[in-house]
């Protein structure tokens, strides 16, 4: 009689995934890797991803300055944490919160000049940690984008 291992009768007493099934815990487990890849160059700068998108999303708003509201509208993650991401950068010299003089309700955050320069660098480690998409050619990256899009219309 011959014995089965463990992994054949697991795959033997699971359903059959579907392609689905397949197609999303693919992506997901990319989109965590890819994450990784970017955190490893991120890591050395005391930097996250987040810290550095609220970076870039105050660097293009008008003036180098934008509202809490308008920062969290503008985040990849709409569940991020805000407000603890900004006292963060704060703490870091990153940015400045400002009242504003009409409206002591109203606080812009300015990116400060060392927060400009953080920016630009974890731009580049950003840029180093997504090199790894360079295993795709240009019509792969272009197909793997349009995906993407029709995926989040």
């Amino acid at each position: 009689m011959k014995s089965s291992s463990l992994s054949d009768q697991s795959d033997q007493n699971s359903p059959e995934t579907d392609p689905l099934t397949e197609a999303a815990i693919s992506l997901l487990q990319a989109a965590n890797w890819l994450n990784a890849q970017i955190s490893q160059h991120l890591d050395p700068l005391d930097l996250t991803l987040q810290q550095l998108k609220i970076l870039s999303i105050i660097y293009r708003s008008s003036e180098n300055k934008a509202t809490v509201n308008q920062i969290k509208q503008q985040m990849i993650d709409p569940s991020s944490n805000v407000s603890r991401l900004l006292n963060k950068l704060m703490d870091k010299g990153l940015i400045e919160k400002i009242r504003n003089r009409e409206d002591q309700r109203v606080v812009h955050i300015h990116i400060s000049k060392a927060g400009i320069r953080m920016m630009c660098t974890g731009k580049q480690a950003m840029d180093q940690g997504m090199s790894v998409l360079g295993k795709l050619d240009l019509e792969e990256l272009k197909q793997l984008d349009k995906l993407m899009n029709k995926l989040r219309a």
